[in-house]
């Protein structure tokens, strides 16, 4: 049985109860865990998770953004001096690759201080290529987005798991997604707010049921949620399932499911 760890569930603007989004996903070996995004405070995230130094093998970057890159540097540190020694490997579009290398750069003068303990190795992202991500079955796909972002697909022992990172409506998500037992999409915005959501290349939760519509999706989790904004997580249900009719989750901060 595989399983997913909702990191964070809040949009860019974090709130008390919502950090930025990240997953945590492993298959059927427990040792192995694919993690997705890193902003804010990741390494804390993982020890709230239950995930130590060594669980993570790979980290997936979906773009570019700080709400979804910019905890990186923390991340290495805190894995250093939690004393990781397994390899960590980076992936992630070349134009979101450049930007990690730039980032670490900036922090090279703290991040070379000490010894090392672990490997880290960089493979750019070829969309719609298969490969494995912690050993899960993958593929990624180009979403349409602000900056240069991919959406992720994983085989699970349970079913498929679809991610759609940070997108407006996108032919490309329903075909990632088709079928998925779980489709997780971002919900930045709710009705209303459409114009807000094209000028950033967001979904509205209408839209976020729309695509999970045309994927054929068992189920659809909303996260990236602009509940910063003052509006709440029923709301984004219930106009969700104006266009969804599967179950639709709202989960928070440290949820896991079962895939």
């Amino acid at each position: 049985m595989g399983r997913l760890i909702f990191l964070g569930t809040g949009a860019a603007l974090p709130t008390a109860d919502r950090g930025n989004t990240a997953l945590a996903v492993r298959g059927e070996d427990p040792r192995q865990w694919l993690q997705v995004d890193c902003g804010g405070d990741p390494y804390r995230a993982l020890l709230r998770a239950g995930i130590g130094p060594d669980g993570v093998r790979d980290l997936l970057i979906t773009h570019a953004h700080i709400d979804h890159l910019g905890g990186l540097p923390s991340l290495i540190e805190g894995l250093r001096l939690g004393g990781r020694t397994a390899p960590l490997r980076l992936l992630a579009l070349p134009e979101v690759m450049r930007v990690a290398h730039q980032l670490l750069a900036l922090y090279s003068y703290e991040l070379t201080l000490d010894s090392w303990t672990f490997a880290i190795s960089y493979e750019e992202l070829e969309p719609g290529r298969e490969f494995t991500l912690a050993g899960i079955p993958a593929r990624t796909d180009r979403m349409d987005h602000a900056l240069p972002s991919v959406g992720v697909r994983l085989e699970l022992p349970g079913g498929a798991v679809c991610y759609s990172c940070d997108t407006q409506p996108t032919p490309a998500l329903p075909a990632l997604g088709q079928g998925a037992a779980l489709l997780i999409t971002e919900c930045t915005f709710l009705r209303g707010h459409e114009a807000s959501a094209r000028h950033s290349r967001h979904l509205t939760a209408i839209e976020a049921g729309e695509q999970a519509a045309a994927a054929n999706a068992r189920q659809l989790a909303l996260v990236h949620l602009g509940v910063g904004d003052g509006w709440s997580a029923d709301e984004a249900r219930a106009q969700a399932a104006s266009t969804f009719s599967g179950p639709i989750l709202i989960p928070n901060d440290g949820d896991a499911l079962d895939v």
